[in-house]
């Protein structure tokens, strides 16, 4: 419910405030992804589950928080002038958690049907989603700058499109590479899937920023 007494800057504060916690949702859901992904390579399949359950449990927090924090934007109505903005945020910072949360489901399944994947190749997909934690971290120094620094926001979000770049040089050179390898095709489509699906997080992250900035020039 909103009150008259009410300020725009007092809602933007609040609204950016839960964006910054969901932001971080985001860092840790990537984070338990990594752990997964690596625990895969390395055939330890209880940690990868401890790492599937510990993300699921995030998740769930991320989707009570955005629920939440959508009823509360669109409760402001005209009082709040950039609303539309911060609901694209919103949306685009959940298909990110989305896309992980696919990942994750995959990795799931290898684990439960005990299907033999080349290592060489788990590895890369390591290396891949590490990167793509890296720009999820930087994603969240931006959005924790926004409040109280815009221009600084402006200059981090620089770093986020670096990041993202070095992911898409890594997925393409390991989905040509990929095509190359006498592997069963299971594999092949199952490698170049995961890679896919965190190659999309790396450019949703880049929309994520540039959302960033659209809500810095209206600071």
């Amino acid at each position: 419910m909103t009150f008259p007494v009410e300020t725009e800057a007092t809602i933007r504060r609040r609204i950016l405030d839960t964006c910054r916690e969901q932001t971080r949702n985001v860092v840790e859901i990537t984070r338990e992804l990594a752990l997964m992904t690596d625990s895969v390579t390395e055939s330890k399949a209880r940690e990868a589950k401890d790492h599937y359950a510990n993300m699921l449990r995030i998740i769930e927090e991320f989707e009570t928080t955005k629920r939440r924090l959508l009823e509360e934007v669109a409760s402001f109505g005209t009082l709040l002038s950039s609303r539309e903005d911060f609901i694209r945020l919103i949306f685009r910072i959940s298909e990110v958690a989305d896309y992980a949360q696919g990942i994750g489901f995959r990795l799931s399944a290898v684990i439960d049907r005990s299907w033999k994947m080349e290592k060489k190749y788990m590895k890369r997909l390591s290396d891949l989603i590490a990167l793509v934690l890296e720009e999820m971290s930087k994603i969240r120094e931006t959005m924790m700058s926004l409040g109280f620094n815009p221009a600084k926001a402006m200059e981090l979000s620089r770093g986020v499109e670096e990041t993202e770049r070095k992911v898409d040089t890594a997925y393409r050179s390991l989905d040509l590479e990929i095509l190359d390898e006498k592997m069963p095709l299971r594999s092949i489509l199952l490698v170049r899937d995961l890679g896919a699906h965190m190659e999309n997080m790396a450019d949703l992250g880049v929309d994520v920023v540039d959302l960033i900035r659209v809500i810095a020039l209206t600071a």
